[in-house]
């Protein structure tokens, strides 16, 4: 059996690949900023093992990996799915705060992730780590830059890992998702149709209109993306930037 961890399990893609792996009767630990999430999961799926953590905080995530420790258990994958849409301005108008909430979660929080898990992957030699990126770093929309610039660098962490721990024969691979049909990407969608004076619908059309295949991502059909990247069918497969977005070509 093995143990999986995945940040960001609370609701969306996380949660997908949570219930992905529980289902299959693996070992999963994952935390959440948000409790109510968690303790649904937790009902839904009593095997999970839940922490609340906000992973910006270098503490939290120390105690994620405690409970990993403290069960005599190692860690074979870790997903880092975590990130935080960040400020939506012009870069003169954001805060060196909303940056470094956006820089401290989305990248360094997998940078604290990696590091605790690598070490025991070296020495077992086997392990398999999955960072989820974003579709925008391709079509860099505008107002974006926190979370355009760290989820860039996330992509560059992923291939220093995969060179670094190729040797041991461990692996890092990075999934571009695209508009993916969930909550996260309602919440979006009605806030900037308020903010535009459109409706949701013409907002979600807009969008759609600059992705080639013109439909939202499944998570589904990206949680079955990272399975396969943490799979031994990917025994080869490191270092690599995999999208899945229909095609998407811009964002307004």
């Amino acid at each position: 059996m093995r143990t999986v961890v995945i940040t960001g399990i609370g609701e969306g893609l996380g949660r997908t690949l949570a219930e992905l792996y529980a289902n299959r009767g693996e070992r999963v630990v994952g935390c959440d900023i948000e409790p109510a999430g968690l303790e649904d999961l937790r009902r839904c799926h009593p095997t999970v093992e839940v922490v609340q953590a906000d992973v910006s905080r270098p503490q939290d995530i120390a105690a994620l990996f405690a409970v990993v420790t403290a069960a005599g258990c190692t860690v074979d994958t870790l997903i880092n799915n975590v990130g935080i849409a960040g400020p939506r301005a012009n870069i003169e108008d954001i805060s060196i705060e909303d940056w470094n909430a956006s820089i401290h979660t989305n990248l360094t929080a997998a940078f604290l992730c990696i590091k605790h898990v690598l070490p025991g992957m070296k020495s077992r030699r086997r392990g398999a780590i999955v960072n989820i990126s974003t579709g925008s770093v391709r079509t860099l929309p505008p107002g974006r830059s926190p979370y355009v610039t760290s989820k860039t660098a996330l992509e560059g962490l992923t291939s220093a890992v995969a060179r670094e721990a190729g040797p041991f024969n461990v692996r890092c691979n990075a999934v571009r998702p695209g508009l993916m049909d969930n909550a996260r990407l309602a919440r979006v969608l009605t806030r900037v149709a308020q903010q535009s004076g459109k409706s949701t619908a013409a907002i979600e059309a807009e969008a759609l209109s600059f992705v080639s295949m013109r439909s939202k991502v499944q998570m589904s059909e990206v949680a079955a993306t990272v399975d396969f990247l943490c799979s031994d069918a990917a025994h080869h497969v490191t270092g690599q930037i995999i999208a899945v977005d229909g095609g998407i070509e811009w964002e307004a």
